[in-house]
């Protein structure tokens, strides 16, 4: 057995299928189901359930899978640490919210990236409860999430606050009232979002228990459905200054214990912290400790 035996494993459960996973590892088919063979063979189990639409794992393939995925991750952070130098660079895995991603991130990772040439930004953006999850897996480096967060396998940096605005279009509504609101649309972001449980809690005052949803999974999505008065959003005043250039989105301001939502950079404790990642929590921290000192 050898670490691309486990890669190999690893990629035809995600895949549930060898054929994909060959195409994906860039194999052909008969040198992936030879490395999964000798995997059975060494371990004298049977690993997958084949079928013709593919392959399911067995009980013992789960367990391998288990291990086999911590394995690969343990390989994968001795390697960073052992080629660490202390120029940055490599690979700098980093998750955001839609929101933060299309008005904060621009100008940290721009100026990180002219002092930091050599290091490959890869962003991933999600959910607060997809980027803490992904956080805690250790798929990700780190990531911008919105709200309290502790957590005693996570670190966090209070980065910034944002101020979240009802926003429709103009001729939506006049006010706030539960006589304007009961028989809205309310546009949100895919659960698990914390705006939109901010969103649901804030509705909920208001007496409204079950209102009707338009979910979508992308900003452009929601901001091209408000402003098609299709119905109306929560979304941070950041984004809505931009909009409000258009001249038809409509601002509400919400409670302070709704409308004020913190966001904090996390993760987890026990990352490798490389140089490439420790350059950019003090990029980070000096972003944070300018504005602090400006707004003072």
């Amino acid at each position: 057995m050898n670490l691309e035996d486990l890669r190999v494993f690893t990629e035809v459960a995600k895949e549930a299928n060898i054929t994909k996973a060959a195409v994906r590892l860039n194999f052909v088919q008969s040198n992936v189901t030879a490395k999964i063979k000798r995997l059975e063979k060494i371990y004298n189990t049977k690993l997958f359930y084949r079928h013709k639409h593919g392959v399911d794992l067995t009980s013992s393939g789960k367990v391998l899978l288990n291990y086999a995925e911590q394995v690969l991750q343990l390989m994968g952070d001795a390697e960073k640490t052992l080629k660490n130098s202390s120029v940055p660079q490599g690979t700098l895995s980093i998750g955001s919210m839609e929101t933060t991603t299309a008005t904060r991130l621009p100008g940290i990772l721009s100026t990180y990236h002219e002092q930091y040439p050599q290091v490959e930004l890869s962003l991933q953006t999600g959910t607060t409860e997809e980027l803490i999850k992904a956080a805690l897996n250790r798929k990700i480096e780190g990531a911008f999430v919105a709200g309290e967060v502790n957590h005693p396998e996570l670190e966090k940096i209070n980065v910034f606050e944002e101020e979240l605005v009802l926003v429709t279009k103009e001729s939506v509504l006049s006010s706030t009232s539960f006589e304007q609101l009961k028989n809205q649309t309310f546009i949100v972001f895919k659960s698990g979002c914390f705006y939109r449980d901010t969103f649901e809690k804030w509705l909920g005052s208001k007496g409204i228990r079950t209102p009707k949803v338009m979910e979508l999974n992308t900003l452009d999505g929601v901001i091209g459905c408000v402003k098609a008065g299709l119905g109306i959003s929560l979304l941070p005043r950041s984004v809505v200054d931009n909009l409000n250039q258009s001249k038809n989105i409509k601002p509400f301001t919400l409670p302070q214990e709704y409308g004020v939502i913190p966001t904090s950079f996390i993760n987890h404790k026990d990352i490798v912290k490389t140089q490439a990642f420790s350059k950019f929590v003090f990029h980070i921290e000096s972003t944070v400790s300018l504005r602090s000192s400006l707004n003072a």
